[in-house]
């Protein structure tokens, strides 16, 4: 089974993803795909928890494999990860993947960047993709074009557990987004999401893709702990 639809990558979706920090993938996944990673995490998405802002993440492919058959299928798809390789320019690794959760009347993130986490130096870019219909009414992705030409923001939170950086003065809230629908961006564009208004959880998955260049801010080194997704599947 296809995990990709129709969708193709253009020269236009990739320039824009330099100068603006972002670019709009509809119908990224196929809706079998998007069930297929939904029914694998039924249980986290329907959990009672604090109302907040969650998410399950996995960093080894190899070893999420048995749990997540489906999401780290696609992640390896060799279709998806030469566009992956086209928008970097070269062989790639995923730095991370999350099912991301914001539960009924509960709220999103504030205003970040994912690099004020792990700083890391070379070309990354995260993906956004829709595992429900998502709107501004159950927390919808807001970006700021252009942000990640600033380089990397202050965490204006300290060691707190989720890093926050000053709010732009052009945040835009993304389109609705259907079922397998992607948003693609800068791991510096500032992003965040607001409140879930519904009654229920709004699901995404969430990833980062790093170029096998890079290397680590505070070393020098580059991610070696990471699996390279080129040949993966053969």
């Amino acid at each position: 089974m296809s995990n990709v639809s129709n969708f193709q990558l253009t020269e236009e979706m990739i320039e824009q993803f330099y100068r603006e920090g972002y670019f709009y993938a509809p119908g990224f996944l196929t809706r079998e795909t998007v069930d297929a990673i939904n029914e694998e995490n039924v249980e986290f998405a329907n959990a009672k928890g604090d109302g907040k802002w969650r998410s399950k993440g996995i960093t080894n492919i190899a070893e999420a494999k048995a749990e997540y058959p489906k999401t780290t299928d696609f992640l390896t798809d060799p279709h998806i990860v030469r566009i992956f390789e086209r928008i970097v320019g070269e062989q790639v690794k995923i730095w991370m993947g999350m099912y991301a959760v914001v539960a009924p009347q509960g709220n999103g993130l504030e205003w970040h960047q994912d690099n004020q986490y792990t700083h890391i130096l070379g070309h990354m870019f995260n993906g956004f993709i829709a595992l429900d219909e998502i709107t501004q009414e159950n927390a919808g992705l807001w970006l700021a074009p252009g942000s990640h030409l600033n380089g990397r923001q202050p965490n204006l939170n300290g060691d707190g557990e989720h890093r926050r950086a000053a709010d732009p003065e052009n945040g835009t809230p993304c389109d609705p987004m259907k079922p397998g629908d992607a948003v693609f961006f800068h791991r510096e564009t500032l992003h965040h999401s607001k409140k879930n208004h519904t009654d229920k959880p709004r699901r995404a998955f969430a990833f980062q893709v790093a170029a096998a260049s890079c290397r680590l801010a505070k070393t020098g080194k580059l991610i070696e702990d990471r699996e390279l997704l080129s040949g993966y599947r053969k």
